[in-house]
């Protein structure tokens, strides 16, 4: 799922905020974005299963619904994917790897 620059720099703002955020509790971080471009951008993250929302009064509340490591693993899969399939079943298996390494030290 490709996401764009003001999307990543939302869900950012998201991991950074201490609990649920309104949009004008995250507008302050985006000086000369129009309330309405942040409202339609948390919206689009909430189509894309991103975030998740709660109904607080007139608006919403929104709360990531993927980490920061999520976000980053499944950009790298998206941009290697439809690249080199060689890629992946190198990733898989350092994946593999790294569960073998931690399951032996358990």
């Amino acid at each position: 799922m490709r996401l764009g620059p003001l999307e990543r720099r939302v869900l950012d703002a998201l991991w950074h905020h201490a609990g649920d955020a309104r949009v004008r509790d995250l507008q302050g971080s985006f000086p000369g974005i129009a309330y309405t471009t942040l409202m339609t951008t948390l919206d689009r993250l909430h189509r894309k299963g991103l975030v998740e929302r709660r109904a607080d009064g007139r608006a919403f509340a929104y709360r990531s619904r993927v980490s920061p490591s999520q976000a980053v693993l499944s950009y790298l899969l998206e941009e290697v994917g439809p690249l080199d399939a060689g890629t992946l079943d190198a990733l898989e298996e350092l994946v593999r790897a790294r569960r073998r390494e931690l399951e032996g030290g358990a």
